[in-house]
């Protein structure tokens, strides 16, 4: 097998899914992220795929995904691993049907067919650490010397759901009798943990408007005060999901895992 590095991002992109397990599903809006991260020339802007630019994508992402299943490198299957019944391997011509239409590639609240991709477990021991990299942590804090607000960010980051504010979460919403001046002053209270993370490109941030929807808008450094003191894109309502989020990019995730994360189980198993 070839080194991770000589990879195309497309291929890092299916790989880093299938090792992990995750759906076929929203592969197409990960495979934009993967390249805003890379600073490709044919990265999106600061948002989401729109479903038109998803599916001029999908005819190169299934051809990748052809091509790697065909060397052995990664598989697909039907159905979920937390049902009763295990998921199915797709192959033959069946595979290319699936992997061709964009159906299966375009994310849905309620899909009619749910397909994962995975990789056979010699492929996964290798290209592990080239997907799932570790950073040298030695210069950094420990998980004792971050403040509590630090830790309270970087765990919601690692999180699935990710949120910062709306119903789910971390943060509170500021009290509605604040004027502008005390408002801003909130905002900037809850961002002083999250900003240094930001700027060293260990966190991205995102607003989520739509539950029904995997579309969003990535928030730069310099346009989260303004758009946290924004109540409509702290969205305070119930909808799950809604609001500002925030992820670890990659170079994040190295760090997270190079430390802290391991610090954190310890001081979970420790409580």
């Amino acid at each position: 097998m070839h080194s991770w590095d000589s990879l195309t991002i497309a291929e890092q992109a299916l790989m880093r899914r299938a090792i992990s397990g995750y759906s076929l599903a929203g592969m197409v809006q990960n495979y934009g992220v993967a390249l805003r991260w890379a600073d490709a020339e044919e990265a999106p802007p600061l948002r989401s795929y729109t479903e038109d630019e998803q599916r001029a994508l999908i005819p190169h992402l299934a051809a990748a995904a052809l091509d790697l299943a065909e060397r052995g490198l990664l598989t697909v299957h039907e159905g979920e691993s937390h049902r009763a019944t295990s998921p199915v391997l797709v192959a033959g011509l069946e595979l290319h049907e699936v992997l061709t239409d964009p159906t299966n590639w375009l994310w849905t609240t309620r899909p009619s067919r749910h397909f994962s991709l995975a990789a056979p477990q010699p492929v996964r021991e290798y290209w592990f650490d080239g997907a799932h990299p570790t950073a040298d942590t030695s210069a950094l804090p420990t998980w004792d010397k971050l403040s509590v607000d630090q830790r309270e960010v970087l765990v919601c980051a690692a999180e699935a759901s990710g949120m910062l504010t709306g119903a789910f979460g971390i943060w509170e919403d500021p009290p509605a009798d604040l004027d502008t001046t005390q408002r801003l002053a909130w905002v900037d209270r809850q961002l002083a943990p999250l900003l240094p993370f930001v700027h060293e490109g260990w966190i991205e941030v995102q607003h989520r408007a739509d539950e029904r929807s995997d579309a969003f808008t990535v928030i730069p450094l310099d346009g989260l005060r303004t758009a946290l003191a924004d109540p409509a894109i702290r969205h305070e309502g119930d909808e799950w999901g809604v609001g500002v989020g925030c992820i670890f990019t990659y170079a994040g995730l190295a760090v997270w895992r190079g430390g802290w994360s391991s610090e954190w189980g310890r001081r979970l198993n420790f409580d």
